[in-house]
C-alpha cells in the first residue's frame, strides 16, 4: 500500500541518473515502443541508455539532458517520478538548448553514429521546433507504473512552475511540447492551466520511426 505522506519532491542528484535515463527512454517511447532517440542515431536502446548515463554524468546545464534540469519525486529514498525543466538560454554560454543537446550528443556518441544521424535531419526537421528564448521549458516526464494515479506529474509540474517563478519577473511563461497522441499529458497540462498555442505536423512517411506521432503541440501557461 502506497503511503502518500512518504513522497518527497526534490532536485535530482547524481544517484538518480539511472532513473533519469529511464525517464528519457520512456518519454521518448511515449507508450509506442519506439525509442526515437536511439533510432535517430542508429543505436540499440541499451546503447542509448549507456550514452545517456554518460551525458548526465557530464552535467551540461541548460537543456533537457541536464541533471540540474530535473526534479524528482522520492519515495522511501528512491526516485519514482521525474520531470525536466529549464530556462531557455540561461546557461554559461547563452546557447539555445538544442545546440547544447546536440553538442553533448556529439561529444559522447561515436563519430559514425553522428554521421548517420545527419541522414535523418530531413525526416525530423518539421517537428524539431525552436524553443522560445527566455521561457521556462518543460520536457521529459515519467512515473513508475506502481506510483501512477497519485497525481505526481501534477506535483512535478507545480514544482517546476515554482522554480520558474523563483527566477524572477523576467520569466513570464512556461512551455511544453506534447505529441497529439499523448492524451493523458495533454489533459493534465490543460488542468494545470496550459493552452495550445500552436501545432506542427509532418507528412514525411518515416517520421514515426523517430517520433510517437506526426503532430506536435506547443502548449503554454502564463506565469503569474
Amino acid at each position: 500500500m502506497i503511503d502518500p505522506s512518504k513522497y518527497i519532491i526534490r532536485p535530482a542528484a547524481a544517484k538518480d541518473i539511472d532513473f533519469l535515463v529511464e525517464t528519457v527512454i520512456q518519454a521518448e517511447k511515449s507508450s509506442t515502443g519506439v525509442c526515437g532517440l536511439a533510432n535517430y542515431f542508429d543505436v540499440t536502446e541499451s546503447e542509448m541508455r549507456d550514452y545517456l548515463s554518460q551525458i548526465f554524468e557530464e552535467e551540461v546545464n541548460g537543456c533537457e539532458l541536464s541533471l540540474s534540469s530535473f526534479i524528482v519525486v522520492d519515495y522511501d529514498g528512491k526516485a519514482v517520478a521525474a520531470m525536466g525543466g529549464w530556462l531557455e538560454g540561461d546557461n554559461e554560454d547563452e546557447m539555445p538548448s538544442a545546440l547544447l543537446k546536440s553538442n553533448i550528443l556529439m561529444y559522447v556518441l561515436p563519430k559514425d553514429k553522428i554521421l548517420k544521424s545527419q541522414e535523418n535531419i530531413e525526416i525530423t526537421k518539421e517537428l524539431s521546433i525552436e524553443r522560445e528564448w527566455g521561457t521556462y521549458q518543460g520536457e521529459y516526464s515519467y512515473v513508475l507504473p506502481e506510483h501512477q494515479g497519485q497525481f505526481l506529474i501534477q506535483d512535478l509540474m507545480e514544482a517546476h512552475i515554482a522554480r520558474a517563478k523563483s527566477l524572477g519577473p523576467k520569466v513570464k511563461k512556461m512551455q511544453v511540447h506534447v505529441f497529439e497522441s499523448n492524451k493523458i499529458i495533454i489533459l493534465i497540462n490543460k488542468m494545470m492551466g496550459f493552452k495550445t498555442k500552436n501545432s506542427f505536423t509532418s507528412q514525411h512517411p518515416r517520421v514515426k520511426d523517430f517520433f510517437p506521432n506526426n503532430t506536435l503541440l506547443l502548449m503554454e501557461r502564463i506565469i503569474d
